[in-house]
């Protein structure tokens, strides 16, 4: 009897333990449709090189060149042995134009301005350090030439852009007349001349004489067809055919290069 009991007793039991897990069991949840996530429209970037934005664009660069001319003019008429001080301003500002990041459309600008930062700096610590009349009349004059540069790449951007540039320094304000004594090479096309250290087409490349660059004359090769310059203190040899120059070529002596 007490078997039949206990039997009863843990049929009850199980019976019980289901019944507490149905109603433990949750029922269907009902599907909660996602949150929409708000699509996000891209803002566009403004582009520098556009007619609205590009004169502000520009100003950066010329802020940092009008400083560096106004620099350059003090240097001028400052003693040759004290000319360290301008020198360093003006390295100081050459080095903000090139960590200055520009759009596209100035790199021609940022390059121009460099190339003419960085001849006259050259001038001027040539003339600091004694260089001849001839070395600092040559470094004069590539200052005058790639100033000409620097006006016409930014006269040419906002003239394309139909703006207008605000007044530049003038040449005549910033850089020295120089004599038109000596005899000089140019570079009046619009590529790049090699500039060699024998005179042959196989010799190492030492420089690079830019357009519109001048150099001075020092001598030629036998045929003439090889011409050795000083540019800015790098003496090497240009093919004839490729530069000007100021005087016949014959006036230079002639230079054996294998002396």
């Amino acid at each position: 009897m007490k078997k039949i009991v206990i039997i009863i007793f843990i049929a009850a039991m199980l019976i019980s333990s289901c019944s507490v897990i149905e109603n433990l069991t949750p029922a269907d949840p009902t599907p909660v449709p996602p949150t929409p996530i708000p699509a996000v429209t891209p803002t566009a970037t403004p582009d520098p090189c556009a007619s609205e934005n590009l004169l502000e664009e520009v100003e950066k660069v010329q802020d940092l060149v009008n400083a560096f001319q106004d620099v350059a003019y003090v240097a001028n008429f400052t003693p040759q042995t004290e000319l360290i001080l301008p020198i360093m301003e003006m390295q100081a500002v050459r080095r903000d134009l090139q960590k200055l990041d520009v759009p596209a459309c100035e790199e021609a600008i940022k390059t121009a301005s460099l190339n003419y930062m960085n001849s006259t700096i050259n001038y001027l610590s040539f003339f600091m350090g004694g260089e001849t009349k001839e070395n600092v009349d040559a470094g004069i004059q590539n200052s005058q030439i790639l100033w000409q540069v620097v006006l016409g790449e930014f006269n040419k951007l906002l003239t394309a852009a139909g703006l207008v540039s605000e007044e530049l320094p003038d040449i005549d304000n910033a850089v020295p007349q120089t004599t038109d004594s000596g005899f000089f090479v140019g570079n009046d096309g619009t590529q790049r001349v090699n500039v060699r250290s024998q005179p042959d087409l196989n010799a190492d490349i030492i420089s690079q004489f830019e357009p519109d660059m001048q150099a001075i004359g020092l001598a030629r090769n036998e045929s003439g067809d090889w011409l050795q310059i000083n540019l800015n203190g790098v003496i090497g040899w240009v093919n004839t055919e490729m530069v000007t120059t100021s005087a016949a070529v014959e006036e230079l002596p002639i230079s054996d290069p294998a002396q």
